[in-house]
């Protein structure tokens, strides 16, 4: 085992648990870790800002839709489309579901039977706090050519909540795939899952898609005008079987994206840039007055939003998530 690395995990979403996080069981492969309160590397998200009471090297690793403030931090690994010397890695999310991941590159074997055997038309499943004005109004509009499913506890159409999501989507033709903004290099794991469910996602959110994957497999909202267009293209997939079979054998991925684990080993060689060499020469962060004063202002603003009403309640409904309800 390699040396030892005193590292703190921050700022990440209730219930997180490091040792099951990727960057953890990546580093475990080179390094001894010791999760400490005096940690040399902070690992943080965008769930709070505790970052900021560490004098440590900062590593961003957002859960959600947020790019990185490389004042804050020394290094990101995220999903825009940017290059900062060495100081950023491109690894979007939809990497974290790994057994998806897998199952949306098996597209072989798909055949008319399989059209035959999908009983519903399209799916859709969120759970209540992922409502947005986009997902709304599509569902809305779509339900108006043919009944879309909502088994998730958004928008439910069935008598109870699907717990099950990937066989629920399974069963349909279809997938609303939609983010939860529109914001460029943005991709979670909707695309992901419903390729994996075996179905033609309806995506919208990130506007170049395309750039990773196959816009020939899926429907993308980006290429349309309006979502009129869009619900014309899913007629004319929906009502002709050889359109439907040609774009569900369609590989999702074609270029290297698809090779998960060189994704991963990549990931590793960048983590070890960072953890290889001495902490002060890992140290990205400028030490000019404006920077060191950029950041004191932020350490204020955290702790005025703390102490806000608008502070309060999130802190509320965090500590709320993390109550574990009986079984």
């Amino acid at each position: 085992m390699g040396k030892t690395v005193k590292v703190a995990f921050v700022d990440f979403e209730p219930g997180f648990e490091p040792e099951k996080c990727l960057l953890y069981r990546l580093l475990l492969q080179r390094y001894t870790i010791e999760l400490s309160k005096e940690p040399d590397y902070v690992i943080y998200s965008n769930h709070g800002d505790r970052h900021l009471q560490y004098d440590s090297i900062r590593i961003f690793y957002p859960c959600e839709s947020i790019s990185p403030d490389f004042n804050v931090c020394d290094y990101a690994i995220g999903f825009d489309y940017l290059t900062l010397g060495d100081r950023y890695f491109r690894f979007p999310v939809y990497y974290l579901k790994r057994e998806a991941f897998g199952l949306m590159n098996d597209k072989t074997y798909f055949t008319s039977d399989n059209i035959r055997s999908k009983g519903g038309f399209c799916g859709f499943w969120y759970g209540l706090d992922e409502d947005t004005p986009e997902r709304g109004l599509f569902f809305e509009r779509l339900s108006q050519y043919r009944g879309v499913d909502a088994g998730g506890p958004l928008r439910n159409t069935l008598e109870g909540v699907v717990s099950e999501r990937l066989p629920f989507l399974s069963e349909h033709k279809f997938t609303i795939a939609f983010e939860e903004c529109s914001h460029p290099g943005y991709t979670s794991d909707v695309l992901v899952q419903a390729f994996a469910a075996q179905t033609i996602p309806i995506y919208w959110g990130n506007p170049f898609i395309g750039r990773e994957f196959n816009t020939q497999a899926f429907v993308n909202c980006h290429d349309f005008r309006s979502w009129s267009e869009v619900i014309e293209a899913v007629k004319r997939i929906d009502q002709n079987d050889e359109l439907y079979l040609k774009m569900m054998r369609t590989p999702a991925l074609t270029g290297p994206e698809r090779d998960i684990d060189r994704m991963e080993e990549n990931l590793l060689a960048f983590l070890s840039s960072i953890f290889d060499p001495t902490v002060e020469r890992a140290r990205r962060r400028s030490h000019s007055t404006a920077r060191i004063t950029f950041e004191k202002r932020a350490r204020l603003k955290a702790l005025l939003y703390r102490f806000s009403p608008q502070g309060i309640r999130e802190s509320i409904k965090r500590m709320l998530r993390k109550v574990r309800k009986p079984s």
